[in-house]
């Protein structure tokens, strides 16, 4: 593994020498600020999205990581109290000029690791708005939130955790990858299930146009319940594994 240089812990003179020897990547997450159920604290994918990306820096050379984008669109939870939503145009500013920024001083790629549902559509439709180009730098969302879900699921059928259970939101997987990365946030005598249907295109639509309401009325999509930490860590792992691949496939070594 390599190691983890992490942007917000640099000095300027530092980020100069980066740039001067050829490490022009920056990744960074995308996270919320938003009800994750009774049990699981607001910044659950904020938390997650610091988590994922600097899983991702360490399996990658050359590459530094960025602070978490702490706040995302997040609309579809407001009727939890607390949750803090940007609307989409909002959202996709505070990107862009994080990726100008960043063009500015000579870095040439910054990949953006949504782990926060609702943000994976308006990197989409920003990318397509700059053709995947903001201030000279290469902008590279991952956008794919069904194939992000598939990995999880994969890891906890071995455990017999079926995807209705695992969950889309405040589930067995997120809680799970909070109590192997922060365990002290989670209040499992307050986990529950929630939602355990199917989670496909369909929901997805549901909640983003009616709200999570239109599924559940605790906030989650799963069963919180069977969280277990060391699973949790899996999961993290099968999404970094996936998430480097993404980059090396696309930003040649």
């Amino acid at each position: 593994m390599a190691e983890v240089r992490r942007l917000a812990e640099m000095h300027w003179p530092e980020v100069r020498a980066a740039l001067d020897a050829g490490t022009t990547t920056v990744i960074c997450g995308a996270g919320s600020m938003e009800q994750h159920g009774p049990h699981l604290p607001f910044q659950t994918d904020t938390l997650l999205g610091t988590t994922l990306a600097e899983a991702v820096g360490a399996r990658l050379d050359h590459v530094i990581v960025g602070p978490t984008i702490p706040f995302g669109v997040s609309e579809h939870h407001m009727a939890f109290p607390g949750t803090i939503t940007l609307d989409r145009e909002t959202f996709k500013a505070v990107v862009r000029q994080y990726v100008g920024s960043l063009a500015r001083h000579g870095f040439t790629n910054v990949v953006v690791l949504p782990s926060h549902g609702g943000n994976f559509g308006p990197l989409e439709e920003l990318e397509s708005e700059t053709g995947g180009k903001i201030g000279g730098a290469r902008y590279l969302p991952f956008t794919d939130l069904m194939s992000f879900i598939a990995v999880m699921n994969a890891a906890a059928a071995r455990d017999g955790i079926t995807p209705q259970v695992a969950g889309a939101h405040a589930g067995e997987t997120e809680t799970s990858m909070v109590l192997a990365e922060k365990p002290e946030l989670v209040l499992m005598d307050q986990a529950e299930e929630g939602f355990v249907g199917d989670f496909n295109e369909d929901a997805a639509k549901l909640i983003f146009s009616q709200g999570m309401t239109a599924l559940t009325a605790n906030g989650i999509l799963g069963d919180a319940r069977p969280a277990d930490a060391e699973r949790g860590r899996r999961y993290i792992d099968g999404l970094a594994d996936m998430l480097a691949e993404f980059i090396r496939e696309r930003i040649p070594a």
